[in-house]
This record gives C-alpha cells, structure tokens and sequence, in this order.
C-alpha cells in the first residue's frame, strides 16, 4: 500500500526532501501517571533501539488504536525538569541545567544523571516526582520524514488500519473530507479520515488534525527547537503526537 500520496495530500508538499525527521508523543496524561515507571532506568534510557511501553498505553491508545501500538526510542525522547527545587536535589538540578538551559535533556542525558544522583525512577516514592519529571517521548523511526509520518498517522503496521466505523457519530473536518477524497484504497482513507475529525468528534476517538497551525498538546516544548510539519491531538486535547524537522 503506498502512502506517498497520502501523506503529501497531508502535508501539502509532493516532495519528501532529505534530512533528519522525528515524532514526537507527549500530553498531560502521560506526565501525571508517568511515575514510577520501571521503563526509566539508566540501561534503558542509553537505548535507543525500539522499545514497547504497555505501561503507558492508555495514556494515548484508545480501542481504535489497540492493534496499531507504537515502539519509542527512549534516548533521544526528550524530558523536562520543572518545578522541582523542592523534591531533586540541588546538585542534579544543577547537571541538568548545565545539560540544557530551559533543562530539556535527552534520555540518554537523563540517564547518566539519574547514574550519577542516585535517583531511582522505578520506585514507588518517583510518584511525587510526576509533573516535576514530564515526558516528551520519541517514537522509533529511520529519520525520514516519510517513517515519521507514518508512525504519526499509526499506518506503521500495514495492513492493520483503524475502521472508521457507520452511524453517523464520527465527523471529519470538511476540508480533510474533500482533500482526502482521492487517497486510495478506501480502508487506508478512511483510516486517515479518523484522523481528521472536527475536534467534538475526536474526543472520544481517532484524532483531530492540526497541520502546523499549532503544536499539540504536550509538544509545545519543541517550538524554537524544530520545525512542526504536521500535529494531531487526541481525546479532549489531553495529548498529541507532533511530526518535525
């Protein structure tokens, strides 16, 4: 099934120019259940081979896309420390600043630090560290824009596709509807059609597509950094997944 077409109707571009691409998932969901996680240890984050995390599924699956899971690379995921003077100490601050000013580090940044402090985000007391400790996670990709793309639009793992379901309770946006009128074969556009739905429609389903008028939820840490290419967010602007250069 090729998806050339497609993704250039989504992107409004016909070319996929060379370069380093990336997808990035972050949102609220993620970083108030975050913590503990036994997936953030210092092993785990110097990896950046593709990693399952069932732990967070429901963070951002819902029974739409239960058979479309994502794999992460979690050493070049990125995560924020914020509001943290009162619960780190002092001296890991301090690393992690001088890792990155806005203390923005990429996992495996993050894990020779929690390496070096001691800190153990696996046990049970990590769990006053969510929202301190927030999660902007790389999906597993080659660096093209067109693998980033599709693990942002969950075609990943042709043939498998979401259905976009009858009866009338799923709208997609009038624009989409039209500009995705010509992608064939009809499973993979409508697939993609539940991607573009009117942001009432996709609070309980698919999601609702954002191009690159605005970062989605969770993202919005890599304005200033990289250059959004394409955005969706899911449920009630809870979480989103953002395509960037």
């Amino acid at each position: 099934m090729d998806l050339t077409f497609a993704f250039a109707v989504l992107l409004g571009r016909s070319d996929f120019p060379a370069g380093s691409y990336d997808a990035y998932y972050g949102g609220d969901t993620l970083d108030e259940f975050l913590l503990p996680a036994r997936w953030l240890t210092p092993a785990a984050l110097a990896s950046s081979a593709p990693v399952a995390l069932p732990a967070v599924d429901a963070c951002y699956l819902d029974d739409d896309h239960q058979a479309l899971a994502w794999e992460f690379d979690l050493a070049n995921s990125l995560f924020a420390v914020e509001w943290a003077d009162d619960v780190l100490p002092a001296a890991f601050l301090s690393d992690v600043r001088a890792a990155d000013a806005d203390m923005l580090v990429c996992g495996t940044d993050l894990g020779v630090l929690l390496a070096r402090h001691g800190l153990d985000l696996t046990a049970r007391s990590a769990k006053q560290l969510n929202y301190r400790i927030s999660a902007l996670l790389c999906l597993a990709t080659d660096g093209t824009l067109h693998d980033a793309m599709r693990m942002a639009t969950f075609t990943h793992r042709l043939p498998a596709l979401a259905s976009f379901g009858s009866g009338g309770l799923r709208r997609v946006e009038e624009d989409w509807e039209a500009a995705l009128a010509a992608v064939e074969p009809p499973e993979l556009r409508d697939h993609l059609r539940l991607h573009c739905l009117e942001p009432f429609w996709s609070r309980g389903a698919g999601a609702c597509y954002l191009g690159t008028d605005n970062w989605p939820t969770g993202t919005s840490a890599l304005d200033g950094r990289r250059k959004l290419l394409a955005g969706w967010e899911f449920g009630e602007s809870q979480s989103g997944v953002a395509v960037v250069a």
